[in-house]
């Protein structure tokens, strides 16, 4: 179960990777700093331009750079983690197998099944995560009164993330209330609380110039630590009421209700263990915190189902089997309502297709130098992350004179941007004639600074005195969807074929009016073949903003239909009012013709 598991996940996962639907924006700097580690630059990414530990106290991350030389792949790293997540579901399978062995498979399926554990297997690295087999180990120690298991349990997770240490203050605390081991418990209480308080106080602000970020998620109950503590202690009655609002008792339903609700209860002691770290997140303004979401449940589903394998292994034989029945169908139905997984209430297929287009675009990112300065689009910037310069776009401004390629689409995944702003965004890049777009397929690019200069022809028409057209440029998409750059000279075009017609303009003078371009191609009677009319820069820059000076760059795609008539055509271009559809002429002509065509069926 435990190899299944980990296949279908990794296949997964890799699919995610394959089409840029990665749901981590945090993957691409953990996956450089641990690249980095081995050559002189601990935990460093140049994405924050700091050390991970300015974030989080997470010095284990450094451990899995060796992979790194296994195969040079962030995906190694994602399987790593699934491995870890595989192993917690073993461990905890052996505290079910002590007293019910017959049952443990049952228990141990249902750990797999779960829906909130597929939540966060299908994020592919975070560091809590990483922590699950270490607190799978740190729970059957406990159970079994092995404590040097527990202890390596407990030490390996607090190296993973600073708040670990309220889980190992708990544990410590469990061994005093339960245990009556005043000998381990009372010293692992005082070293999990100095650990948590002391990472928060002195460790991190040290990295991270005397502050520590992760309190912006509890900016509604103040501004300091200080602030935060005391009016949480003073207002329970708004503390209880934020807790417990709607979504956060649906998550914990839908947290429970795999479970039966009420089996992690029969085990009650081991949910000690968890509880303050579960209330941190209730108390949190940050909304997946608050709702259970994405990976924050990762520390939490070790000490459910460890409460659920101590209750089991509690009833009588009888009693037993019907609460593993009662698990196995609960998760069923929950899997069915809420999972991510393959046949799951949200499993989304489509996350999961691998198109010619992202093929392409895979091949494109590959060609990239090792050694270039990139700034990649979130969606990208993983696979570009082995690199000693990554950037994501727009957090670039330390290196704006040494970037080399920028890696932006208008239709994959644009945090912190929605897609009307990403469009904006990608149309001033576009737009830039200091930039020259080095690629282009289907939404997808690869932009240069300072690069090669496309062949152009030379146009400088001038439309009311303040509107230059200075040239012109082509270039035809191949079968892939590809834009191949062309030289100057008559050009063949079929049915079907798609041409991205750049503009260059230059603003002479201001100008109160608005006006319109119309791009379009006619064949030799006369007659329209294809046509794009809008404002400059897909209306981002309209004449009536122009001032005088301005140069941008202006791109128009035009597709042709089936049915073509053979021989000599045009591409033409005329100006017109936008509001008036009167036509504006270059000098003494209404239509400039740009390019000599032919048209082939």
């Amino acid at each position: 179960m435990a190899l299944a598991f980990t296949i279908i996940f990794f296949w997964l996962i890799n699919r995610q990777y394959q089409t840029f639907q990665l749901r981590g924006a945090d993957i691409d700097r953990f996956t450089q700093a641990i690249w980095n580690t081995p050559r002189g630059r601990f935990l460093y990414t140049s994405i924050f331009e700091e050390s991970l530990l300015a974030k989080h106290f997470s010095p284990y991350m450094a451990l899995l750079s060796p992979l790194l030389f296994i195969w040079a792949d962030p995906r190694i790293l994602f399987l790593f983690q699934l491995v870890g997540i595989a192993i917690s579901g073993l461990i905890l399978y052996k505290i079910l197998d002590d007293k019910r062995p017959g049952l443990a498979l049952v228990f141990l399926l249902a750990f797999y099944l779960n829906p909130p554990l597929h939540q966060i297997a299908l994020i592919e690295l975070r560091r809590v995560t990483l922590a699950m087999p270490f607190l799978a180990l740190m729970l059957y120690g406990l159970y079994r009164d092995k404590r040097g298991l527990m202890l390596i349990g407990l030490l390996f997770a607090l190296l993973i993330k600073e708040d670990m240490g309220l889980i190992v203050a708990m544990a410590g605390l469990f061994l005093l209330l339960f245990k009556r081991d005043w000998r381990w418990g009372l010293p692992i209480t005082l070293v999990g609380l100095a650990w948590f308080i002391g990472m928060l106080l002195v460790v991190i602000p040290t990295f991270a110039d005397g502050s520590y970020f992760q309190l912006g998620y509890y900016s509604n109950w103040g501004d300091s630590f200080g602030e935060i503590v005391r009016n949480i202690l003073t207002h329970p009655g708004q503390v209880l009421r934020f807790m417990f609002d709607r979504s956060s008792i649906l998550s914990l339903w839908r947290l429970l209700l795999p479970v039966v609700v009420v089996l992690p209860f029969l085990g009650a002691e081991y949910l000690l263990i968890i509880l303050p770290l579960v209330a941190l997140m209730l108390i949190s303004n940050e909304p997946a915190m608050h709702k259970l979401q994405r990976w924050y449940l990762a520390p939490v589903l070790p000490v459910l189902f460890a409460a659920v394998a101590v209750g089991i292994g509690r009833m009588s034989e009888r009693y037993a089997r019907w609460a593993a029945a009662s698990l196995l169908l609960a998760t069923v139905i929950a899997y069915g309502l809420y999972s991510q997984a393959p046949m799951g209430g949200r499993f989304e297929p489509d996350r999961y297709q691998r198109s010619d287009t992202q093929n392409l675009i895979w091949e494109l990112i590959n060609d990239l130098p090792e050694d270039a300065t990139v700034v990649a689009q979130v969606a990208f910037s993983v696979p570009l992350a082995l690199r000693e310069q990554i950037y994501v776009y727009p957090w670039y401004d330390s290196v704006e004179d040494s970037v080399d390629y920028f890696v932006m689409s208008r239709k994959d995944f644009s945090y912190p941007f929605d897609k009307f702003e990403i469009k904006w965004e990608i149309n001033n890049l576009v737009a830039d004639p200091q930039l020259t777009i080095s690629e282009e397929v289907d939404g997808f690019y690869i932009i240069r600074p300072n690069g090669q200069p496309h062949p152009s022809v030379r146009i400088d028409a001038v439309a009311e005195e303040a509107i230059m057209l200075e040239k012109v440029e082509l270039a035809l998409a191949g079968d892939d969807g590809r834009f191949n750059t062309i030289s100057p000279g008559t050009i063949s075009l079929e049915p079907g074929q798609q041409l991205r017609v750049t503009l260059y303009w230059q603003a002479l003078a201001t100008i109160t009016d608005d006006r319109t371009v119309s791009v379009r191609i006619v064949d030799g009677s006369g007659a329209l073949v294809a046509q794009h009319d809008m404002q400059p820069g897909d209306g981002s820059r309209p004449t009536s903003w122009w001032q005088p000076g301005w140069a941008f760059r202006d791109v128009y795609y035009l597709t042709l239909g089936a049915d073509l008539t053979p021989g000599p055509a045009a591409l033409n271009l005329l100006l017109y009012d936008s509001t008036t559809q009167e036509r504006v002429p270059f000098g003494d002509e209404e239509m400039l013709e740009l390019w000599e065509l032919y048209l082939q069926r």
